[in-house]
């Protein structure tokens, strides 16, 4: 893949380097990258979030969930009608944002879906319907000490949480920072002509670089470092783990081991135990939805705005390894997600050691990301897009190349993307992205699995012996486990049990039976005994499904 600036993006940097010479790097950025207004910090957060529970006791409740590094707390708010059955047997949906600090419309959008689930509370008839049947789990912030460092730390892009040792360096280690050369507050790139150079400038905008491909005869002329780091004088090991953590890459499917910012090994920080340990123990969770800057959703083109015949689509940004029965489900939510959002574009690719991945690998439940915000598919590499995009909207958001001199390089240029600029989108926008994705989130947990007793009989087989049968139903979207699920044996099959009764002996059919999966859309599963006992005897009958309802109870009467 032909590499541009987005792959050089500083929250991907992971080197030891020596900045002798340079002066001190701007730890305090001068003015935010676009505005901060419309983000809360986590004491606003926290008041928005109590004001919430407050305004909406009967339906919403908060608790802290974890606490961060720095003691900041993680909170969690669930939303449901507790009158309508016990919220911990309900199938649930969990909707986690901001794992990446830096990522604040995450958490925005987390906070708006929750605002408009409740406020539409008998006024929106598929909230409504969403609240008292289902219950909705959110982690609006899950890095809210990474999430500080955007009004701390505006002149970088860091979607770690601090290191332990150096917070007030944000997670990167003094080595690895860059320093600002042009005096204009923020650490973007710089380049240098050079013969070794691997880097060209973009013959279709030559503000923008990009790789040179020798294949097609294109030389390269420049060497692309971070402003202020020179990546030949590398000079000292950081150990693993002493550098900031990603916490969207420190989960265990496909972990990056000994690459940085992954932390020393998986889940090793507070934040991504306590979430993992609640995927295990909160076991009616049937899917899961992360605000976060990959994309399983937006690149997947919905039916209204399919390419027309003989044009190939682009591919689905899905993981490769999505098991045969289960792709087809993950695409018809992101063709769903594109209908009612109307939002397209890609997200950030490789979800190597995600939530997301750990939520459908480990635990097999459906899982699905999106990043809020981002540049909408068109021509070019989506360098060109996101610049036409600040060019249509006359926002300053690159930096034009400029002459500077580094100590030890020489004469070099400085320019690029501000920090944060494709992250965080401006204010006037967040209501706008936040709605759309609430309506997505009433519509997805709406879908998730059911299962209901819709018929029984009782058939006399003569001499006090009786043949009962019951069918179960799904009537929802999604089955009831996935196949990933059933392939790891997570999560228990669906339970149909005949509980004793006095005098009643069971003839055939195990007195307890299990299905793994009861398939969407009216899916049946029959059940049969055949029993002795006398005429009125009254037979319980419990339907357990993990994720789609909890204990369900009936009773039979032998008539």
């Amino acid at each position: 893949m032909r590499r541009t600036l987005s792959s050089l993006a500083l929250g991907a940097i992971g080197l030891t380097l020596t900045l002798t010479g340079l002066g001190p790097s701007p730890v305090q950025g001068q003015r935010p990258l676009s505005g901060l207004d419309g983000y809360l910090t986590h004491t606003e957060l926290t008041r928005a979030l109590q004001d919430l529970e407050r305004r909406h006791g009967n339906l919403a409740s908060l608790r802290s969930f974890a606490r961060s590094d720095q003691g900041r707390d993680l909170w969690l708010l669930t939303l449901g009608n507790p009158r309508t059955g016990d919220l911990d047997q309900k199938p649930g949906l969990l909707l986690v944002a901001n794992l990446e600090g830096n990522h604040l419309i995450g958490s925005s959008a987390a906070l708006h879906t929750a605002r408009q689930l409740l406020d539409g509370y008998g006024q929106d008839p598929e909230a409504t319907r969403l609240l008292d049947e289902r219950t909705v789990y959110i982690l609006p912030r899950m890095n809210p000490d990474g999430a500080e460092l955007a009004w701390t730390m505006s002149a970088y892009e860091i979607p770690y949480k601090p290191h332990r040792s150096a917070p007030q360096l944000g997670g990167l280690n003094a080595r690895e920072m860059g320093a600002d050369l042009n005096g204009d507050g923020f650490i973007t790139l710089m380049r240098q002509r050079h013969p070794e150079g691997t880097w060209m400038v973009d013959p279709d905008e030559p503000r923008l670089m990009r790789e040179a491909n020798r294949a097609r005869a294109e030389r390269g002329e420049y060497r692309i470092f971070v402003e202020g780091i020179d990546t030949l004088r590398v000079e000292a090991y950081i150990p693993m783990g002493s550098d900031g953590v990603n916490l969207n890459r420190n989960f265990p499917h496909d972990y990056l081991y000994f690459q940085p910012h992954v932390g020393p090994h998986q889940v090793s920080e507070a934040e991504t135990r306590a979430l993992a340990d609640f995927m295990f123990e909160q076991t009616n969770i049937a899917a899961v939805i992360t605000f976060s800057p990959y994309d399983n959703l937006r690149s997947v083109t919905p039916e209204s705005r399919r390419a027309p015949t003989g044009v190939a689509p682009g591919p689905p940004n899905q993981p490769s390894n999505l098991q045969p029965q289960d792709r087809p489900y993950f695409q018809y939510v992101a063709e769903q997600f594109g209908n009612m959002t109307g939002l397209g574009g890609d997200g950030t690719t490789d979800e190597s050691g995600s939530f997301t991945q750990f939520a459908y690998f480990q635990v097999g439940v459906p899982a699905f990301t999106t990043p809020v915000w981002t540049v909408e598919p068109g021509n070019g590499s989506a360098d060109h897009r996101w610049l036409a995009h600040f060019d249509e909207a006359g926002l300053d958001r690159f930096v034009d190349w400029t002459p500077a001199t580094h100590p030890q390089l020489g004469e070099v240029e400085v320019g690029g993307f501000l920090p944060n600029a494709r992250v965080n989108p401006p204010q006037d926008v967040l209501e706008t992205l936040g709605s759309a994705h609430a309506e997505f989130i009433v519509w997805l947990g709406n879908q998730t699995a059911q299962v209901e007793l819709v018929e029984t009989r009782v058939a006399a087989r003569g001499e006090g012996v009786w043949e009962i049968s019951a069918v179960v139903a799904n009537e929802r979207y999604l089955p009831t486990q996935t196949q990933m699920g059933g392939r790891i044996r997570f999560n228990r099959p669906v339970t149909v049990r005949l509980l004793p009764a006095p005098g009643m002996t069971v003839l055939s059919g195990n007195i307890q039976q299990q299905v793994n999966r009861i398939e969407g859309m009216g899916g049946r599963e029959h059940f049969t005994w055949l029993v002795q006992a006398p005429a009125g005897t009254r037979i319980p009958l419990e339907i357990f499904a993990e994720r789609a309802g909890g204990l369900l109870s009936s009773t039979i009467i032998l008539r």
